[in-house]
């Protein structure tokens, strides 16, 4: 209800009672006037709704959060009678602002623009609405008529870029700041020496050989031979400030983080896997294809932290997928140290291990992220830690106890 339709109520009570009391034909027609106009006002703006057609179509079925949409909206007046006083406002998908257009039609007549949805959360939006809504000349009544947008599209999550993640996150291929030996052969040479007593005769560099006129072998590294593999935490106890409505909390930040870590890894052709403990468990295998990426942000962009399994038990499930060649990187917010003996029995495998924890103390938390990066440390386990406004570039440069001295003081606030 709007001021005016409120203020037109309480004259017509009052007009009324005098018109009752006294009996006055002044006030009888007053409120004859009043109640006429109400009605016009009313089916004014009920009729300004009939006859109306309006369609939604998108330039593309996919988006990111921090972009726009495109699109356009198209109207027409089936009806002989014109419409006025109509207003358009879109109020589809994750943004939680509208956009409004004022408008009037005549007969048959077709009205068209471009419209831009700003996408503020991540999601796949299966149908959204925009909304017609109708006011008659006095100002009275604001009706509204709702038009389904039935084409579905997904918005995936904030990605930042990072060029400078540390060279041994994950296992980073070779041509990063360092390379790893390997003891077998792959695709990835790192240096050449001389040969000892039980080299294999595969691993004989022949045209250096020659040159040198001595047996000279290759020596390789992990190389592109290696995958990747993300493992975000999703068990419900492991967030904080978790909310259907909540843009900025530790869920979103953690699949931020491993989004960016997904791309970032892809640029540089490395198979990378993902697997989550979310509403649902999901495992991708690692694949270095196009199409894995699209499958691995699809995923991230519909996960929520609503599992009932705990990172534990979760990380022991995935364990049977993983093996020698693997890094295996866990994104978590979770204060809770059983799952560290999780990761130590994956290191027993030959997997390589990195943790990015995601402070929930700075969402508000009262608990803070000083037992598990203890428990880490003591297990020497490279942690990076993330906290809410961090730049992720910087976060995931250097893992927290390879920090300078003169940083000490500002990690330290951060985690006690």
């Amino acid at each position: 209800m709007n001021r005016r339709f409120i203020g037109m109520v309480l004259l017509l009570i009052v007009v009324g009672f005098y018109a009752l009391g006294t009996g006055f034909d002044f006030f009888f027609r007053f409120l004859y006037v009043l109640l006429l106009v109400t009605v016009i006002g009313f089916v004014w703006a009920w009729l300004n709704l009939r006859g109306i057609d309006l369609k939604v179509t998108r330039d593309a079925n996919r988006g990111q959060v921090g972009g726009y949409l495109a699109g356009q909206v198209s109207i027409v007046n089936h009806t002989r009678m014109p419409k006025s006083w109509l207003e358009v406002a879109e109020a589809t998908g994750p943004s939680a602002n509208t956009s409004g257009r004022g408008l009037a039609l005549v007969r048959e007549q077709v009205r068209s623009w471009r419209i831009r949805t700003y996408l503020a959360k991540r999601g796949v939006f299966r149908s959204g609405k925009v909304r017609l809504v109708s006011q008659d000349p006095f100002g009275l009544f604001r009706l509204r008529r709702d038009f389904l947008d039935p084409h579905p599209y997904i918005v995936f999550p904030a990605v930042e870029a990072l060029p400078d993640l540390d060279a041994r996150f994950a296992g980073l291929p070779s041509d990063s700041r360092a390379t790893k030996h390997w003891e077998q052969i792959t695709t990835d040479v790192s240096s050449i020496r001389s040969y000892v007593e039980g080299d294999s005769m595969r691993r004989i560099h022949w045209p250096y050989t020659a040159r040198m006129n001595q047996l000279m072998v290759k020596e390789f590294d992990m190389g592109l031979s290696a995958e990747a593999w993300i493992l975000l935490d999703m068990f419900q106890l492991s967030h904080y400030s978790v909310d259907l409505d909540e843009i900025s909390n530790t869920e979103e930040l953690s699949v931020t983080v491993a989004a960016s870590i997904v791309n970032r890894l892809m640029e540089q052709s490395m198979p990378v896997g993902l697997a989550t403990n979310g509403d649902q468990d999901h495992i991708y295998r690692p694949d270095s294809s196009p199409e894995q990426r699209g499958r691995l942000m699809e995923t991230l962009s519909e996960v929520r932290a609503f599992g009932d399994r705990p990172l534990q038990e979760f990380i022991y499930a995935v364990r049977p997928h993983l093996n020698q060649y693997n890094a295996l990187t866990l994104v978590t917010s979770s204060v809770e140290t059983e799952w560290v003996a999780s990761l130590n029995a994956l290191r027993r495998q030959g997997v390589e291990v990195s943790v990015v924890l995601v402070d929930r103390s700075s969402f508000g938390s009262p608990t803070n992220m000083s037992v598990p990066l203890e428990a880490l440390s003591a297990n020497l386990i490279p942690v990076y830690m993330v906290r809410q406004g961090d730049s992720l570039n910087e976060a995931l440069q250097v893992p927290v106890h390879e920090i300078p001295r003169s940083w000490t003081a500002g990690v330290a606030g951060g985690v006690e």
